[in-house]
């Protein structure tokens, strides 16, 4: 069993690089296809892992820092945002992946006197 899906994950793997990527081409979407299955079966489990742990770990800073809910954030928004299931167009290089969670814009990046700026932030963060 244990060379079966070796040789199936091998053969997928093969397949996709082997045929040249063109839109809708089906050799290509079974590879990709294939491809995604069988790194979804470690990678789900890793990422439910880390999304958890850093769940606990966050509520955990975030009690210790008095109720501070940025720094529970600081946590979850790296370990439980992100790519949750690698899907054919991550292969493909039509998806974006990303395993750890981007940052959000909790606190605008401008210069003190880009008026404009702030008001644009002001509106869509604070909203005024």
């Amino acid at each position: 069993m244990r060379r079966l899906v070796a040789g199936l994950l091998l053969g997928g793997m093969l397949l996709a690089r082997a045929v040249p990527a063109a839109a809708g081409d089906a050799a290509s979407e079974v590879g990709w296809t294939l491809e995604a299955f069988f790194s979804n079966l470690w990678y789900v489990p890793t990422k439910a892992v880390v999304a958890t742990v850093g769940l606990v770990t966050g509520g955990v800073v975030g009690l210790i820092d008095g109720g501070d809910e940025r720094a529970a954030y600081a946590i979850w928004v790296p370990t439980a945002s992100g790519t949750y299931i690698l899907t054919p167009g991550h292969f493909a290089g039509s998806r974006p992946f990303a395993f750890w969670g981007r940052d959000y814009a909790d606190t605008p990046s401008l210069r003190a006197h880009d008026t404009e700026a702030t008001r644009i932030y002001d509106a869509k963060y604070r909203g005024n």
